[in-house]
């Protein structure tokens, strides 16, 4: 189990996300935009972050991008994108802010569940080295 922060401003998208992250095993947490997530970060530490890129106060992009400039602890913990934009460019300003992947909706809980799983197992690995 690993506990995931979710970032999402559409209320039934963010629900239905939670749901499925939950039935997954895992705990959330929530946010509706970049700022009140930059505000649960600070005495938390999630094991993975999905976040949504067009979002009111603070989009994903300049949420991730907070992330690595003033959260050093979590800059490398696993970031993925969820969003209806899919072109080309929306993808690649994900990218260049470091997130680890681009999920585009609608989302297939069962391939987003595989890739959650398998970042946390090598976040865990990642962990298990730094601390020998």
């Amino acid at each position: 189990m690993a506990d995931i922060l979710v970032v999402e401003d559409e209320p039934d998208l963010r629900d239905l996300i939670v749901e499925e992250v939950e039935n997954m095993g895992h705990s959330t947490a929530i946010a509706s935009d970049g700022a009140e997530a930059l505000r649960y970060l600070p005495p938390h530490h999630p094991q993975l972050i999905l976040s949504d890129t067009n979002m009111p106060n603070m989009n994903g992009c300049a949420f991730r991008q907070e992330i690595v400039e003033n959260f050093s602890h979590l800059q490398n913990v696993p970031f993925i994108f969820v969003s209806a934009y899919a072109e080309q460019n929306d993808i690649a300003d994900a990218m260049e802010v470091g997130a680890d992947h681009f999920v585009t909706e609608p989302i297939d809980f069962d391939a987003l569940g595989d890739l959650v799983q398998t970042l946390i197992d090598g976040q865990r690995q990642t962990d298990d080295w730094n601390q020998v």
